[in-house]
């Protein structure tokens, strides 16, 4: 059987999304034999890292769609899988859905997310266009129709679909409010990637620095924050955001920037003062993640990988989907990139070390919860591919 799986922006220096393909590509290789992946990515390098076959992002980093309908057609389905892109680019997707669907390709929806909110780029009214909007009192009936633009868009294409599962309850009820209530509920396929790091010597590898020095030792007599801050809507308050940098070294204990992007992100904590380490795959931010006592990001996945390897996770929010993931540990956001109380989210942190008995208990039962889902999602998928 032979398998399309794209989608998503893919190759373009987000770790989270890496994790994603990652981990969708272990679950059918365990599930499936002799089956032939092909990936949609700007990096050629994945045939290698993942064993897959690649052809280029059709939709993304500046490619055109031409020449995805030829692609599809040699494979025996194609899978859109992963990431927030039915409410943060649905329009690409849901056309690469739709020109399998008329190549009689069947299709599938796989771990997709959805934000509260549509990206703003796309769903709001920007510049001019907003000030005469404003003008005649119009912006509110403009975004609705923008809204209900999509919403059609998604009621065309899903029910061609073999299978839809969303990654968590919530993004299913978005996506419900939207008329597409037939989806069914997995899990982040990242969640798989948790064999991938030996811990059982009690250390990883070391982390690699910017100043090629290893930043943390498992016999460190000191505690560690790993930290991600976004540049995708970034941190309004960043004297607060500093203000926290230096109350955990006031502390005694180290910051350990840990960037899901390796170019924008880690410019950004440099900028900091935050020394980062250097990794540029999943794997490399699992050993990052497992070196240190909690993490505190506006990433969702580095809290997904940092809890892989037993690390619990703070989030700052640009969206639902870290409230999404932080609930299945009975926990929610310390608040968002626009409003934050950098004051509360260093009493968290500085809380935080040390104090690892309670999560690990929870940590169990939640990825408990989350693998069954996840689970029983695949069989289905995997019935459905088979069928």
């Amino acid at each position: 059987m032979k398998i399309l799986l794209g989608g998503i922006p893919l190759g373009c220096d987000n770790i989270g999304d890496e994790a994603i393909i990652a981990g969708v590509v272990k679950m059918l290789k365990e599930s499936l034999s002799e089956v032939e992946l092909t990936v949609a990515t700007a990096d050629p390098a994945t045939a290698d890292i993942l064993g897959v076959k690649v052809v280029p992002p059709f939709g993304f980093a500046g490619r055109s769609l031409d020449g995805f309908g030829e692609a599809v057609r040699a494979h025996d389905a194609y899978i859109w899988c992963g990431a927030t892109g039915l409410s943060d680019y649905p329009y690409v997707a849901l056309d690469l859905l739709e020109i399998a669907q008329k190549a009689d390709v069947p299709t599938y929806v796989w771990g997709v997310g959805m934000d509260d909110e549509l990206n703003p780029a796309f769903f709001r009214a920007h510049g001019k266009r907003r000030l005469a909007l404003r003008c005649l009192g119009l912006v509110g009936w403009y975004e609705r129709r923008l809204r209900a633009r999509l919403a059609r868009r998604v009621a065309a294409v899903l029910p061609r679909c073999r299978g839809v599962w969303l990654r968590d309850p919530q993004s299913a009820a978005m996506l419900s409010s939207m008329g597409f209530a037939d989806a069914g509920i997995a899990a982040d396929t990242a969640i798989l990637l948790n064999d991938n790091v030996d811990l059982g010597s009690g250390r990883v590898g070391a982390v690699s620095c910017s100043s090629n020095e290893s930043l943390i030792d498992s016999k460190r007599p000191y505690s560690t924050l790993g930290l991600c801050i976004s540049t995708q809507r970034q941190v309004a308050d960043l004297d607060g955001l500093k203000g926290l940098i230096a109350a955990v070294r006031d502390s005694g204990a180290k910051v350990l920037g840990i960037p899901m992007n390796p170019k924008t992100d880690r410019a950004l904590l440099e900028s900091l003062g935050v020394e980062c380490i250097a990794g540029t795959t999943p794997e490399d931010v699992m050993e990052a993640a497992a070196k240190c006592d909690v993490v505190l990001s506006s990433r969702l996945h580095l809290l997904i990988l940092a809890a892989n390897v037993g690390t619990p996770g703070l989030g700052i929010a640009r969206g639902s989907k870290l409230a999404n993931w932080l609930s299945n540990f009975g926990r929610t956001v310390e608040g968002s990139v626009y409003d934050c109380d950098w004051g509360g989210v260093t009493a968290h942190v500085l809380a935080a070390f040390g104090h690892r008995g309670e999560w690990d208990a929870v940590r169990t039962r939640a990825y408990a919860e989350l693998t069954s889902r996840l689970e029983t999602a695949r069989g289905k998928l995997v019935a459905r591919l088979k069928g």
